[in-house]
C-alpha cells in the first residue's frame, strides 16, 4: 500500500492524495492550488498523474482546494465514480461552475490586453467540462458503509467543517492483512454555529490528518463575539464600512448566522449588512435544502420556529454588479461580506479598491490566508497593496477573528487524533511546514509510540 500527496503537503491548497492499495488507485480529493495566479496557473493546468489510471475519487467536501480539479481530471480521461455526500455534490456543482466562469472571465481579460506575438490565454477548463463531471457523483450518507471494490469498503463520518464535509474511513483487505485507513479532509471546530460537531472516528491504523492550525489555538467563542460586537460598534461611531473577505461556502453562512443571532439578542444595533457574492447567495440556498446537517441549536432556534437562519431584516443579498457598485457610493456604517476569502478575486477587490484607503473603515479577517495571497499581505500589515495595477495605501484598520475558522485548532486536532483507538501512524498534510512540525511535536509528547510522517509534495510513501 502506497500514498503520494500531490498537493496540500507543506501548503494548505491543492489537496490530491493518491492511495494505491488492493490493485486500485484511489484519489482522496482533487483540489486546485490557490494563491498568486501567475505562479499557480501552470500547477493547476497540469495533472501529476494519468487521469485515466485513477479508479475512483473519494471527495471529502466541496471547497475549491479539494474539488476544483475534477473537471480537468474528467477532461483528461477519468471515467470512474466520485463518492461524496449529497450536500457535497450540490455544493461542488456550484463551486465548479463558478470556477469555470471565473477562468473564462480571466482569460477574456488577459486576451484583451495581449501584446503582439503573445499566445492567447485559455481557461484550464470550461463550463462544458464541469457538466461532464456531475453524472459521475454517487451519493454516500454518513455512517452507511459500502464496498466500492472487492476488498475495499468506505464509510463517511461528519467532519463538521462545512456543509456535507466528511471524514473518510477505508477498510482495505490486501491478502491476509486488513488495514484501516482514515482521512480527515478538513476537520471542523466543535461548538460552531449551524453544523453538527465532528464525529469520532472508529478504530483506525493509519490516519491522514490535516494540520492547518497545527501551531495555533483559536480564541474562544465568547471572546470572538465580544470582539465582533466592539468592531461593529466602532464602525457605527466612525460611520465606517467593515469589509469582510469570506469564502462563499461555510464562512459566509456562519457569519450571517452569528450576526443574526447577535442582532436578535440585542447585542448589535440593526446596522445594514450586505452579502455581496452571487455564489454565496446560491450556496445559502443549498444550505437551506440540507437541514439534516444542522446542529440541535440551529434546529431549535430557527427550523422549528419556521425562521430562516440566513435571512433577517437588516440583511441584504446583492445580486447584480450594479447593486455591488452602488455600495461604494453609499455612506457607512455598514458591513459588507464579499468573496473571495483570500482576497484573490471577486467583488471584495472592488470594495477594497474604493475603501482600504479610508481610516474610518475596517478590514476584518475571519479565515486562513495562504502564503502569497493578498489577504495574507493585508493581515501581516502591508502598508501598500496593488489592486488593478494601482498601488494603494492601506489606511483602513485591520482586525482578525480566528474563532470563525472552519478548521480545528491545535488543541482540537490533538484531542481528535488522540481519541482514535488502535492508531499506529499519522501522516500530516494540509498545513504549512511550521504548523505540521508543531503538531507532530505535540503528538509525540502525548503518544511517543506514534509514528509521525510529514510528506513532501510528490513523495511516495510505503504505508
Amino acid at each position: 500500500m502506497h500514498l503520494t500527496s500531490y498537493g496540500a503537503a507543506g501548503e494548505v491548497t491543492g489537496a490530491k492524495h493518491l492511495v494505491e492499495a488492493a490493485g486500485r488507485r484511489i484519489l482522496l480529493d482533487c483540489g486546485m492550488f490557490q494563491g498568486l495566479h501567475e505562479a499557480l496557473h501552470h500547477h493547476n493546468a497540469v495533472l501529476p498523474f494519468e487521469a485515466s489510471t485513477i479508479d475512483v475519487i473519494i471527495l471529502s467536501h466541496g471547497h475549491l482546494d479539494h474539488c476544483g480539479s475534477l473537471p480537468l481530471l474528467v477532461k483528461h480521461g477519468f471515467r470512474g465514480k466520485i463518492y461524496a455526500t449529497s450536500a457535497t455534490r450540490d455544493v461542488a456543482e456550484l463551486i465548479l461552475r463558478d470556477s469555470a466562469h471565473i477562468q473564462a472571465q480571466d482569460a477574456e481579460y488577459i486576451n484583451r490586453h495581449l501584446k503582439q506575438n503573445q499566445r492567447p490565454a485559455l481557461p484550464i477548463y470550461t463550463s462544458d467540462d464541469v457538466e461532464q463531471v456531475l453524472p459521475l457523483f454517487e451519493d454516500v450518507s454518513y455512517r452507511q458503509c459500502r464496498e466500492i471494490f472487492a476488498g475495499i469498503e468506505i464509510c463517511f463520518y461528519n467532519a463538521g467543517h462545512i456543509l456535507g464535509s466528511s471524514l473518510i474511513h477505508l477498510t482495505i483487505k490486501e491478502g491476509p492483512r486488513i488495514i484501516r485507513l482514515a482521512y480527515t479532509g478538513d476537520l471542523g471546530q466543535r461548538n460552531m454555529p449551524i453544523l453538527r460537531d465532528p464525529d469520532r472516528l472508529p478504530d483506525t491504523d493509519i490516519l491522514i490528518a490535516e494540520s492547518t492550525y497545527g501551531n495555533r489555538v483559536h480564541e474562544g467563542a465568547p471572546v470572538s463575539a465580544e470582539k465582533l460586537i466592539n468592531i461593529v460598534r466602532e464602525a457605527i461611531a466612525k460611520k465606517g464600512k467593515i469589509f469582510v473577505p469570506a469564502f462563499a461556502l461555510g464562512r459566509m453562512q456562519t457569519l450571517v448566522y452569528s450576526l443574526h443571532k447577535l442582532t436578535d439578542e440585542g447585542h448589535l444595533p440593526r446596522i445594514p449588512i450586505y452579502v455581496d457574492s452571487p455564489l454565496a447567495v446560491n450556496l445559502t440556498d443549498v444550505f437551506s435544502r440540507h437541514p439534516e446537517c444542522y446542529d440541535a441549536e440551529t434546529i431549535e432556534l430557527f427550523t422549528r420556529h419556521n425562521e430562516d437562519p440566513f435571512g433577517f431584516r437588516n440583511l441584504h443579498y446583492v445580486h447584480s454588479v450594479e447593486e455591488s457598485k452602488r455600495l461604494n457610493d453609499m455612506p457607512g456604517p455598514m458591513v459588507i461580506l464579499a468573496t473571495s476569502g483570500m482576497v484573490e478575486a471577486g467583488r471584495i477587490l472592488h470594495h477594497l479598491m474604493n475603501g482600504i484607503g479610508n481610516p474610518n473603515n475596517t478590514v476584518l479577517i475571519v479565515g486562513y490566508m495562504a502564503e502569497g495571497t493578498l489577504g495574507r499581505a493585508i493581515l501581516e500589515g502591508a502598508k501598500r497593496i496593488r489592486l488593478y495595477h494601482k498601488l494603494l495605501p492601506v489606511r483602513a484598520h485591520v482586525e482578525k477573528i480566528n474563532a470563525f475558522s472552519a478548521h480545528a485548532d491545535q488543541t482540537e486536532l490533538l484531542n481528535f487524533i488522540l481519541a482514535i483507538s488502535e492508531l499506529k501512524k499519522v501522516i500530516l498534510v494540509h498545513g504549512e511546514n511550521i504548523a505540521r512540525q508543531a503538531l507532530a511535536n505535540e503528538l509525540l509528547k502525548k503518544r511517543p509510540d506514534l509514528r509521525l510522517l510529514i510528506p513532501n509534495k510528490g513523495e511516495e510513501m510505503e504505508l
